[in-house]
């Protein structure tokens, strides 16, 4: 259980979150777009995001984005795992061989030094020192306005999936370690920003998304000189619905091919107390 609870802490569930947080908000603001916005566009945007992942899957929540966003959202997402996939091995592998809690116990012992000092650097990021600013933003513009957070979640949610039943997990419970607690996570961050998130989670599960932050930031560094605000800060859909149905026709049978979209599938059927936040 601590394993499995790792493996999603470390890499969707709290690693991806606060990576795709700090590097979003410092592309926003890069490229002009007002600080409190871009702030409260990511620290509500995950939770809005998110519940439709809940409720729906990955499907639901791409179902939220128009046909050119989507498909955009979708080669995105595809990119991101080809670059990340090393990393979500390395960090299932990890845990799996006890390199992770060999390295972790050693800051135990050194007064959890490192784990100080990340959660310091985190506090002085950008996106945790602004505040969300007071512009309402609907809930469609949560989508609509960021597809890169979008795609973050897919690549992640899909990665994690896939690595933690490489490793030998039941689909069914890697399912409830990627994309079930994904909005629980979220919602943390809604409430009080990554401060929040790192204190809810376990001190263990905290050491390993610093781990996972700091290994992936400069994994992401090409990928994010290109990104523009087009799809991250501004609307990616400039007025025209217009796409190749064959295309179009592939993204969703991809989508709803996923292992981890059947596997939800019937897991969802079973939850039927499941509320809207």
């Amino acid at each position: 259980e601590v394993k499995s609870d790792l493996m999603g802490e470390q890499t969707i569930l709290c690693g991806m979150l606060q990576t795709g947080a700090v590097l979003c908000f410092d592309k926003m603001v890069a490229g002009g777009i007002d600080a409190g916005y871009a702030s409260k566009l990511i620290q509500y945007g995950w939770e809005t995001i998110t519940e439709a992942l809940k409720h729906g899957g990955v499907t639901g929540m791409m179902n939220r984005l128009d046909n050119p966003s989507k498909i955009k959202c979708f080669d995105l997402a595809e990119e991101l795992k080809v670059i990340m996939r090393p990393l979500y091995v390395k960090h299932q592998d990890d845990i799996i061989t006890g390199h992770f809690s060999t390295t972790m116990m050693a800051d135990w012992d050194n007064n959890d030094a490192n784990l100080l000092k990340w959660r310091e650097e985190t506090a002085e990021t950008g996106f945790e020192k602004t505040p969300a600013g007071s512009m309402e933003i609907k809930e469609q513009e949560y989508f609509d306005n960021a597809i890169l957070m979008v795609a973050m979640i897919k690549a992640g949610v899909e990665l994690a999936f896939e690595e933690m039943v490489a490793v030998g997990m039941k689909p069914e419970s890697a399912y409830y370690e990627s994309l079930h607690e994904t909005p629980l996570i979220a919602n943390t961050i809604a409430r009080k920003k990554l401060y929040e998130m790192n204190r809810v989670i376990s001190d263990t599960a905290e050491y390993g998304c610093y781990l996972y932050t700091q290994a992936c930031v400069p994994m992401l560094k090409d990928f994010m000189a290109k990104a523009d605000l087009s799809i991250i800060g501004k609307k990616y859909n400039g007025g025209d619905n217009g796409v190749d149905n064959q295309r179009l026709l592939a993204v969703n049978e991809a989508i709803q091919s996923h292992p981890v979209e059947q596997v939800g599938r019937v897991l969802r059927g079973h939850m039927t107390a499941m509320k809207k936040i």
